[in-house]
């Protein structure tokens, strides 16, 4: 049994697909999540399973990295907030 396209769905035949990312592709479909430039095996960076060019996997990296850091923040402040609380209204 042929394999479904991750991008579109439709049966993917051999002679045009690409296996890549844990998935499997038409030629057509495997392209960059953001400016839709046709990918090949030479020229993809994947990022969380998904194919990017390599100027938007570096854009998509960077926030990705931000937005944990930010999170970690986030996490670091109401754990420290609640630490807090919980001394004051023990005392």
């Amino acid at each position: 049994m042929n394999p479904q396209c991750a991008r579109c769905g439709k049966i993917v035949y051999p002679t045009e697909k690409v296996s890549c990312l844990d998935k499997n592709w038409h030629k057509g479909c495997f392209h960059c999540e953001v400016c839709k430039m046709t990918l090949n095996m030479k020229n993809y960076k994947g990022y969380d399973k998904k194919p990017y060019c390599n100027a938007w996997s570096v854009v998509v990296h960077r926030t990705f990295l931000e937005l944990r850091s930010k999170t970690e923040l986030q996490l670091s402040a109401k754990q420290s907030f609640s630490k807090r609380n919980r001394t004051a209204s023990a005392q």
